[in-house]
């Protein structure tokens, strides 16, 4: 079966709903706008907030769990260069080492003491 080739195009009626409507190639749009409507233009035109958010949300459930390539990864370390961190990302930081150390200490303490009391035993 041969797959269809089309261009999107929208128009506003006098309420400014949106209406989308696939044009196959091959077939000519309306140039002169029809009573009440606005004439065809290519394109799906400006969404709303609420449709924007549903597009978003769609492509967050598609890539979930696919790995980025090299090359995103390498983009997006570029794109961060030189980007100063938030504050709470510093505290985010800072909370992070204390714990980190707090546990080194802790690890560091339980194996000397250990050590310890096994030296004094003899």
């Amino acid at each position: 079966m041969k797959q269809k080739s089309y261009m999107r195009y929208h128009r506003f009626d006098t309420n400014n709903v949106k209406y989308i409507k696939r044009f196959e190639l091959t077939e000519v749009v309306p140039s002169t706008p029809e009573p009440g409507f606005t004439v065809w233009t290519r394109g799906t035109g400006p969404h709303h907030a609420e449709a924007l958010n549903n597009v978003r949300n769609g492509v967050r459930k598609a890539c979930v769990g696919v790995p980025k390539t090299p090359e995103q990864k390498e983009k997006m370390r570029q794109a961060k260069l030189g980007v100063p961190k938030s504050q709470e990302h510093k505290d985010n930081m800072r909370k992070s080492w204390e714990r980190r150390r707090q546990t080194l200490q802790e690890t560091h303490d339980q194996t000397y003491n250990k050590d310890y009391s096994l030296n004094a035993q003899y």
